[in-house]
C-alpha cells in the first residue's frame, strides 16, 4: 500500500501538520456563527460580511487544511524533507492565521487599516511558504502529483499577490478600472488553480493508493495540469486585454473538471478494496457537489443570474470541504499510528480506534444536512442559518475528533513503552 514512490522516513514531525489541522475547526466555528447571525448578508455577494465569510471559508478552513497537508505531502512524495519543518511551519501558521483574522475583521468592521495589516501578514505567509516549497518541488523527481502541487502553489502565490493589490484598493477606498478584472482573476486562480488543481493532484495519488483502484489514464495525468495552466493564463490575458470570448476558457476548465469528477466516481465504484469507508462517502459526495458547481456556473454563463453564481460558489466550497473532511478522517489516524510505530511504542493504537467510525459517520451526516441547507439557501436565504447550525455541530465534532487524536498521541508518547532489542538478544537471534 505504501510502496508507490513514498518516502515515509522523510515525514516531518506530526506537530507540523496538526497545528494547521487543529486551527481549522476554530475558523469553522467562527464561520458557522456568522452564517447563523447574518444569513442574508452572507448571501449578498458584494456585502462586506459576505466577502469576510468567503475569505474565512477559503483561507481559514480550506487553505489552512491544504497548506498543512502540503507540508506533509511535499516531504513524503518529493522525497526531500522541508528544512527546519517545526520552525518554518510555525512561522507560516502564525502569519497566516493572524492574516485571516485581520482580513475578515477588516471586511466585517470596514476598517481600512485592517486591509493593510492583512496584506502584510497573508502576503508574507504565502510568499514564505511558496518559496519554501517551490524550491524543493522543482528539485524533486517529477511525477504527476508533484506537477499538480507546483501549479497549485504557484497559483496560490499569484492569487495572494492579486489579493494584496485588491486589499490596497480597499484600504484606500479607490477602485480602478481593473478592479473587476483583478477580482475575477483572483477568484479563478484561487478556486481552480489552487484548490481545484491540488485536489486533482491529490486524487491521482490518494484514490489509487488508499482505495486500490485502477490508475487514472496516462493522458489525463500528463495533460490535466497543462490544460489548467494554459486555460487560466489565457483567461487572465483575455481579461486584462478586454478581449471577447473569455467564457471559452471557463468551458475548457469545466469540461476538464467534469471529466475528473466522472472518472473519480467510476474509479471509486470499481475499487478493488471493497471495505466500507466513510472517507469514500466524502469523496463521492464531493464529486457530486463539483458537478453541481460546474452545472450552475455554466448556467450562469448563459443566463447571468446572480443566484446561479452563488450556487456555483457554495457547491464548489462544499466540494473542497467534503474532500478535506474525508482526507482528515483517513490521514490523521494514519499519521498518529505511523509516528508512534516508527518510534517503537508497543501500545500504538490501531487506526480504527484513533477516530472511531461512529464519529466519522456522524460527521458525514452533519455535513450532508448542512450542505443541503446551504445549497437551497440562495433561493431561501433564511435556511443558511440552519446550515450554519449544522456546521457549528460539525466543526465542534471535528475539533473534538482531532483534539482526542492529538491527546491520544501525546498520552501514548508520554506513558507508552518503547520496544528495545538488547544487543544480547540481537546477537542470539
Amino acid at each position: 500500500m505504501f510502496n508507490q514512490g513514498l518516502s515515509l522516513d522523510q515525514a516531518p514531525p506530526i506537530s507540523v501538520v496538526l497545528r494547521f489541522f487543529l486551527t481549522v475547526p476554530l475558523f469553522g466555528l467562527l464561520l458557522s456563527l456568522i452564517m447563523i447571525l447574518y444569513p442574508h448578508e452572507v448571501l449578498t455577494p458584494t456585502h462586506p460580511v459576505s466577502l469576510g465569510a468567503i475569505h474565512l471559508l477559503f483561507l481559514g478552513v480550506i487553505s489552512m487544511s491544504m497548506i498543512g497537508a502540503l507540508f506533509q505531502m511535499q516531504s513524503v512524495l518529493g522525497g526531500t524533507p522541508i528544512p527546519s519543518p517545526v520552525g518554518n511551519s510555525l512561522i507560516v501558521h502564525t502569519l497566516f492565521a493572524a492574516g485571516v483574522l485581520a482580513l475578515c475583521g477588516a471586511f466585517f468592521f470596514s476598517q481600512p487599516a485592517g486591509f493593510v495589516i492583512a496584506a502584510v501578514l497573508l502576503g508574507s505567509a504565502i510568499v514564505f511558504f511558496a518559496q519554501l516549497l517551490l524550491n524543493l518541488l522543482f528539485k524533486a523527481v517529477s511525477h504527476d502529483t508533484l506537477r499538480g502541487m507546483r501549479l497549485a502553489v504557484i497559483s496560490l502565490l499569484v492569487t495572494a499577490l492579486l489579493g494584496v493589490v485588491m486589499a490596497t484598493a480597499y484600504a484606500n477606498e479607490t477602485f480602478g478600472n481593473y478592479h473587476d478584472v483583478l477580482r475575477e482573476s483572483h477568484y479563478s486562480l484561487g478556486l481552480i488553480g489552487w484548490v481545484g488543481a491540488l485536489i486533482v493532484a491529490v486524487a491521482f495519488q490518494v484514490v489509487e493508493m488508499f482505495y486500490v483502484t485502477t490508475s487514472y489514464s496516462s493522458w489525463c495525468k500528463r495533460n490535466a495540469f497543462r490544460i489548467i495552466t494554459a486555460s487560466l493564463f489565457l483567461k487572465i490575458v483575455f481579461l486584462f486585454a478586454r478581449l471577447p470570448f473569455v467564457w471559452v476558457f471557463d468551458l475548457v476548465l469545466a469540461a476538464l473538471m467534469l471529466g475528473f469528477a466522472v472518472t473519480t466516481v467510476r474509479r471509486l465504484r470499481e475499487r478493488k478494496r471493497r471495505v466500507s469507508d466513510v472517507s469514500i462517502w466524502f469523496w463521492g459526495t464531493g464529486m457530486g457537489l463539483l458537478l453541481i458547481s460546474l452545472m450552475a456556473h455554466l448556467a450562469y454563463l448563459y443566463w447571468a443570474l446572480e443566484s446561479l453564481e452563488t450556487t456555483a460558489l457554495i457547491s464548489f466550497a462544499l466540494f473542497a470541504l467534503s474532500i478535506i473532511l474525508g482526507m482528515m478522517s483517513k490521514i490523521v489516524p494514519f499519521l498518529i499510528w505511523f509516528h508512534l510505530s516508527a518510534q517503537g511504542f508497543m501500545e500504538t493504537p490501531i487506526m480504527s480506534n484513533i477516530i472511531p467510525a461512529r464519529r466519522n459517520q456522524l460527521l458525514f451526516a452533519l455535513f450532508g444536512i448542512s450542505a443541503l441547507f446551504a445549497l437551497v439557501s440562495p433561493a431561501y436565504s433564511s435556511l443558511l442559518s440552519f446550515s450554519g447550525g449544522g456546521f457549528l455541530a460539525l466543526f465542534g465534532l471535528l475539533g473534538y475528533n482531532l483534539t482526542r487524536a492529538a491527546n491520544l498521541y501525546a498520552h501514548t508518547k508520554a506513558t507508552g513503552t518503547r520496544f528495545e532489542m538488547s544487543m544480547h538478544n540481537a546477537a542470539a537471534s
